[in-house]
């Protein structure tokens, strides 16, 4: 069989800008000296969430009209425009919906050959990612402090409370020999032993998840890892009458976490996903699993490579108070419980690199997610 091979032109260089431009993952504006919108990329068109006839040739302070633009600001660009040709600065912008959102904005004169202005290229960089990182990042570091300071001061308490475990120990023993006391001084001692045997099964849960266990990373087949999670959560599902969901983006996926620590945050956040959705007419969870290849993990992942789980319920939505203290040590909003498991499930993730999350969701049935990001 006879073979051909096609040969085409090279791209001109004019081609090779314009391909650069319209493809660029930054969110690129062109403007007139007036600052009227010549042209956008598409990167922009996504992100605030314009059609390319609603901002073309409209005034680019159109797509900044939030509170961190004002006069000075403005001024401030000008200023520098004028005597360097260039301004760059962290600024909030604002969607289509209303949305503020961190920008990384870089404004430059551009010129023609003989020098003479023609207008001005606007590359926004959108930081809300690298934000909501650093958050976490910080919240992590918050989280180790408190454990560190918590660890002594439990440390401190257990000397007098042994004590009073052995006295009352003793004091029991003299009891049941030879009583000098009533049925109720009796009940008393009892009382002190239940309450100090109670206090020392605290003490010892929170040493526990105030110290940094050693990590043992493997490699984890994903499916089998959410089999097991699966056999975990099955009787209380069933008996919660809940049902579960799974959502894997493709098959053979292998993550590169400890297992075993892994589990205890999932079993965790399933757990609290089930109660939640038993006060729900819908009564389901559901558990998603993607790779997620994106420059924004870079800050956890040296390739931008994660594995992200999320897990969905139908329940009620969590309080913006409540929310904000979620994974901070001993806050509840249960009647029983210490407040301890989600903040020991934020020390896992955090001990692995990775980051969790809380948001509400309208996606059907599901109103709450958690989210857990591990790099890959």
């Amino acid at each position: 069989m006879q073979k051909y091979m096609a040969f085409i032109e090279p791209p001109t260089e004019e081609l090779l800008m314009t391909w650069a431009f319209e493809y660029s993952s930054n969110l690129l504006v062109l403007t007139d000296l007036d600052h009227k919108i010549q042209t956008v990329n598409q990167a922009f068109l996504d992100w605030f969430g314009f059609s390319r006839e609603e901002v073309i040739g409209k005034h680019a302070g159109m797509a900044l009209q939030s509170r961190s633009w004002g006069s000075e600001l403005f001024e401030q660009i000008s200023r520098n425009l004028e005597l360097h040709g260039q301004w760059s600065g962290e600024v909030l912008n604002i969607t289509k919906y209303g949305e503020e959102r961190p920008c990384l904005l870089t404004i430059t004169a551009i010129y023609s050959p003989d020098g003479e202005k023609k207008g001005y290229l606007a590359t926004n960089i959108d930081l809300t990612e690298k934000k909501r990182l650093e958050e976490q990042i910080a919240k992590g570091e918050r989280l180790a402090s408190i454990a560190e300071g918590v660890a002594t001061l439990l440390h401190e308490l257990r000397t007098p409370l042994n004590g009073i475990t052995m006295n009352t120990f003793l004091l029991s023993e003299a009891a049941r020999n030879n009583s000098p006391w009533g049925e109720e001084e009796l009940e008393s001692i009892q009382l002190i032993s239940k309450e100090a045997k109670r206090l020392e099964k605290l003490i010892t849960s929170v040493l526990t998840q105030a110290r940094n266990k050693v990590v043992h990373f493997e490699k984890v087949p994903i499916e089998k890892f959410i089999d097991e999670l699966r056999e975990l959560v099955g009787p209380l599902s069933e008996d919660s009458d809940i049902a579960i969901r799974i959502v894997l983006s493709s098959h053979g996926v292998v993550g590169y976490f400890d297992p075993d620590q892994m589990k205890l945050v999932f079993l965790k956040l399933l757990q609290n996903a089930i109660k939640s959705a038993e006060g729900s007419p819908e009564r389901t969870v559901r558990i998603s699993i993607a790779e997620n290849d994106d420059p924004t993990w870079r800050s956890i992942s040296t390739s931008g490579k994660v594995i992200q789980f999320t897990i969905d319920n139908s329940g009620q939505i969590m309080s913006s108070a409540d929310s904000k203290k979620l994974f901070k040590p001993f806050f509840t909003s249960k009647a029983q419980g210490i407040g301890l498991g989600l903040a020991a499930a934020s020390q896992i993730v955090h001990q692995h690199n990775g980051v969790i999350d809380h948001m509400s969701i309208h996606d059907g049935p599901y109103t709450t997610r958690f989210m857990v990001a591990l790099p890959n």
